[in-house]
């Protein structure tokens, strides 16, 4: 006789009877939870989204929400995935990137949703930078510059106005080269406090 548990048509998982994702039944917000606790770990959230439909639309969801520092070469790659899944545009709400890798204007272009953008590296702003980020940038809300250097004051609020709609600014080892350009209250403003 068999003992309970062995059943042949028992619904108990084991090597000849692998569970199921109805067998192992989970609620969403378990599942959504668990993807979420990942979301710094690419890899993994990549690896929920390729193996299972389920886990696929809250891993996506998690993977384009925060869009981290990444290669040049990825960073492209993610221009070409997102052109060519345009319904995964509005999910992007922040985006970091590093200015020796990848100027912002591919990306700006196309995300109506971003609303947190990081600069980190060094960076020259050149003019048509500035302009990209006057036309793209108006959903903006949050902006922070890592150590980044701009050549005047003047240079710096030009930059800075090109994102009209900031509510949160964030300068961290930022530096200007030359100063003395600016108006006396900038001045004031940006010397250091004692």
């Amino acid at each position: 006789m068999f003992p309970n548990n062995d059943l042949p048509n028992s619904t108990h998982p084991s090597p000849s009877n692998p569970p199921t994702m109805q067998s192992l039944a989970l609620p969403v917000e378990v599942i959504e939870g668990v993807i979420d606790c990942c979301s710094d770990d690419t890899n993994t959230i990549l690896a929920f989204a390729l193996t299972c439909r389920d886990l696929h639309p809250r891993s996506i969801l998690v993977l384009f929400t925060e869009i981290r520092h990444r290669s040049r070469d990825r960073l492209f790659d993610l221009c070409d995935v997102l052109k060519a899944k345009p319904e995964r545009q509005p999910i992007v709400q922040s985006l970091s990137i590093d200015w020796k890798e990848f100027a912002p204007y591919p990306l700006l272009s196309i995300l109506p949703a971003l609303r947190h953008i990081m600069f980190e590296g060094p960076m020259e702003c050149h003019p048509s930078t500035v302009l990209c980020c006057r036309r793209f940038g108006c959903g903006i809300r949050s902006l922070t510059i890592k150590t980044a250097g701009f050549s005047t004051c003047t240079a710096f609020l030009q930059f800075l106005a090109a994102f009209p709609s900031i509510k949160h600014l964030t300068c961290e080892w930022l530096h200007i080269r030359q100063k003395g350009e600016a108006s006396p209250l900038v001045q004031k403003n940006n010397s250091p406090r004692r």
